[in-house]
């Protein structure tokens, strides 16, 4: 039984979804929109127009992320020549005193700019390496009641300056699979984001081998944080960048507890008194290791508290 020929319509429908697709091979196509009195061609034009829908979309994603990611370089150079112009004015400044006692405070001006250099390097490294997919850290039991207290301990004086008593809570704990390095950067790196932005106390509470860290941020402050993009790498909720710090230390954390096969959920809550809550869960010790996945720059999920 022999197929039965094309209408000529049909044809020139052919035709011209050839030629649309000739066109969506060299740029984006817009769709075709194809009502052809020929069923077969018009399941194939609908066909067409659901991949040409998929590939505007993945263009336009592209286009955003580009465009975000320009604006983050953009701010990293700030934060980068910042610090840098600063130790070189003060460089200048010492060199053309013979006051010893200016000449050392020029020099401590130096030395806190070249320190918040270090801090920025530090983080771009830590982040890179979390973020390579290739990078296997090394996981072992890890006691995370003792790393919490440890760092703790070590923000003592951070603290009691503010006036600040965190409250610690400590529930049945196991024997959690972790880097003990990158476990203790996590952990610092939650630490050091409510002492730089907390509005109070944070109560600090592990259980399992969980951690949650929850403090209360100024209702201003937390009207102008994305709750999205709070793991986002060099986010920093102010376009100022007046609020110090490098926009990478929650991304670094998050990055860092995937790494670990574990994760990392932040969020804001709303209200009159808005609370940062960030819940590290890790894997216990013995657990069978996940497949291995790559990071994205999707944020990790925020919640509410």
């Amino acid at each position: 039984m022999r197929d039965r020929p094309l209408a000529p319509s049909a044809r020139r429908d052919l035709a011209a979804l050839s030629e649309l697709l000739d066109r969506a091979a060299v740029a984006p196509a817009a769709r075709a929109r194809l009502t052809s009195a020929d069923p077969a061609v018009a399941g194939l034009a609908r066909a067409i127009d659901r991949h040409l829908d998929a590939d505007l979309e993945r263009d336009l994603a592209r286009r955003r992320a580009d465009e975000r990611f320009r604006e983050q370089l953009a701010a990293l150079s700030h934060d980068i020549r910042t610090p840098l112009a600063g130790a070189q004015g003060y460089l200048q400044l010492a060199r053309r005193t013979t006051d010893p006692g200016r000449v050392a405070r020029y020099l401590d001006g130096v030395e806190e700019r070249l320190a918040a250099m270090r801090a920025l390097t530090d983080d771009l490294f830590a982040y890179a390496r979390a973020a390579d997919p290739s990078w296997r850290p090394e996981l072992k039991p890890c006691d995370l009641a003792l790393v919490v207290a440890d760092a703790l301990a070590a923000r003592y004086e951070a603290f009691g300056e503010r006036g600040w008593e965190p409250d610690v809570r400590l529930d049945r704990t196991s024997p959690a699979l972790a880097a003990p390095d990158a476990l203790a950067r996590v952990i610092d790196n939650l630490l050091e984001n409510a002492l730089a932005h907390g509005s109070g106390a944070p109560l600090v509470h592990v259980a399992g081998t969980a951690l949650t860290v929850r403090n209360p941020v100024a209702p201003a402050d937390a009207a102008r944080l994305d709750p999205a993009r709070l793991t986002e790498r060099f986010y920093q909720g102010d376009a100022s960048r007046a609020s110090g710090g490098t926009g990478l230390g929650l991304a670094v954390a998050r990055a860092l507890a995937e790494a670990m096969g574990g994760s990392l959920l932040v969020g804001v809550s709303d209200g009159d008194a808005p609370l940062f809550s960030a819940r590290l869960e890790l894997r216990p010790a013995g657990a069978p290791a996940p497949a291995p996945a790559s990071l994205g720059e999707a944020p990790a999920a925020a919640y509410s508290t």
